[in-house]
């Protein structure tokens, strides 16, 4: 293994991804997939309770801001009361929290006992502000409860059609989900809709961090390559608060102990127009949890069995039902996880467990999350465009051993092409399409899966790639 990847991991304990996995994707008698990437905690590793703790408070700074902002965004568009606003993020963090502990150590069958975060889903605040406008908040809830009950429902169905995902499509995805998230991390590093736009500090943090993390996963110990994120994001911080930016105000109205509300909004009728919405939203969801954690099997060499796919589309299910019940919106298993195993090199499922841990307690005592989220988030956009290149990076390393045949190089083509078509084309442009089936037509990753798929299943297998 050579390279970039191979340096941001490195150790004693390093163990190489192999062919297998990629075998069992493929079919048989097709070409094994190369080594993506060097992990220095396997999925049953458990690192000493220390460095465990330091590798779950990693993943819970990288998912953060991303898992407040929906709850956020909802409580503005709404214009909610800070009663209610703050019951909206303690009902994402508390299901976050509680929906990654059954993620990755299972409960019966509703878990993948995998690696994965659960986090806010920025797609359904349209459709939860449109029924919240339309009907009321309770009948958003409403809709959103009998969602989660359709993923659980759905579950042993997608875990089914984990063939239709062969090492082509699964590194398609990787890149297509890699390139749309920079471009959501890019305007976040930039500020974008917030104050600082345009100041030249948004640009010295981007480069600062992308520089920090290179160093340190390039130069750093086996310990420190695996906590290169922690070590940039306090570095950040800590920079930050010494420049005068950080939120002292919310941490001083933050109280110490807060008990979540059951059913804050209470619940009602949606109707059917707004029900339906989300369960086409549902059924994306499953489709792209299905996904992430095929591509994840892929990366940390474990089968993607019919019962991890089922147990993580049921742990979304049921996580997002105990978000909403306590007043938080839909969740699903975070794609940015990829992104910083292949960076780090943990993949406990361990430590993941510690971060829904984490998670929980933050839902209990919010001084903690106000103090995490105290300093504005374009600080911390570097690490996000590292960290999702990263996951771009994986996918062109599985694809560069897919392309075998002509109809490869065809599927790559064209689900990374039209996926950046939707993400680089003016909103005005999916006006168009109903608005039931806006918000899907103009999500890149969602458009990009299906002509992955789609393509998969009718362009027939024999041509061999022309070379160079």
């Amino acid at each position: 293994m050579t390279g970039s990847v191979w340096l941001l991991s490195g150790g004693m304990m390093e163990k190489s991804i192999s062919a297998d996995v990629g075998q069992l994707l493929a079919g048989e008698g097709s070409a094994p997939l190369a080594h993506t990437i060097t992990l220095r905690y396997g999925l049953e590793d458990k690192p000493s309770p220390t460095a465990a703790i330091l590798f779950g408070a990693q993943h819970v700074l990288i998912m953060f801001s991303a898992m407040v902002a929906s709850p956020l965004v909802i409580g503005q568009l709404l214009g909610l009361p800070a009663e209610l606003r703050a019951a909206l993020i303690t009902g994402v963090m508390l299901g976050c929290g509680v929906g990654t502990l059954i993620s990755a150590l299972g409960v019966g069958w509703v878990g993948a006992r995998l690696p994965l975060l659960l986090g806010a889903y920025t797609v359904y605040i349209g459709p939860v502000v449109q029924i919240a406008k339309t009907e009321s908040l309770g009948a958003a809830a409403g809709a959103l409860l009998i969602g989660g009950v359709v993923l659980l429902a759905i579950s042993p169905i997608i875990g089914k059609i984990r063939g239709l995902f062969p090492p082509i499509v699964v590194g398609s995805l990787l890149i297509i989900t890699g390139l749309t998230l920079i471009k959501i991390a890019m305007n976040v590093a930039f500020g974008v809709n917030t104050s600082y736009f345009g100041q030249p500090i948004t640009v010295i943090c981007l480069l600062a961090s992308i520089v920090l993390i290179t160093v340190i996963a390039a130069l750093g110990s086996q310990l420190v390559r695996s906590l290169s994120i922690l070590i940039a994001l306090v570095a950040i911080y800590i920079v930050g608060l010494l420049i005068g930016l950080g939120n002292f105000a919310n941490v001083a109205a933050a109280p110490w102990f807060r008990v979540p509300s059951f059913l804050p909004y209470g619940i009602a009728w949606p109707g059917v127009g707004g029900l339906t919405t989300i369960i086409i939203y549902q059924v994306v969801a499953a489709i792209y949890t299905m996904s992430i954690t095929i591509a994840l099997c892929v990366m940390i060499q474990v089968e993607p069995t019919e019962r991890r796919i089922r147990g993580a589309v049921a742990g979304d299910g049921l996580g997002s039902m105990i978000a909403v019940v306590f007043g938080g919106v839909p969740l699903i298993s975070y794609d940015q996880n990829v992104g910083a195993i292949s960076l780090t090199g943990v993949a406990s499922r361990y430590v993941v467990a510690i971060s829904g841990a984490m998670l929980v307690c933050m839902a209990f005592l919010p001084k903690i999350g106000a103090v995490v989220g105290m300093i504005p988030p374009f600080m911390l956009g570097g690490t996000l465009v590292f960290m999702f290149g990263m996951i771009a990076v994986v996918g062109i390393k599985i694809v560069s051993q897919a392309l075998e045949e002509q109809r490869d190089v065809l599927i790559l083509a064209a689900s990374v092409g039209l996926s950046m078509v939707v993400n680089l084309a003016p909103a005005q442009v999916f006006e168009v399409f109903p608005a039931a089936l806006r918000i899907l037509a103009a999500d890149g990753i969602v458009v990009g899966i299906l002509v992955a798929v789609l393509l998969n299943l009718m362009l027939p297998p024999g041509k061999r790639a022309v070379a160079g």
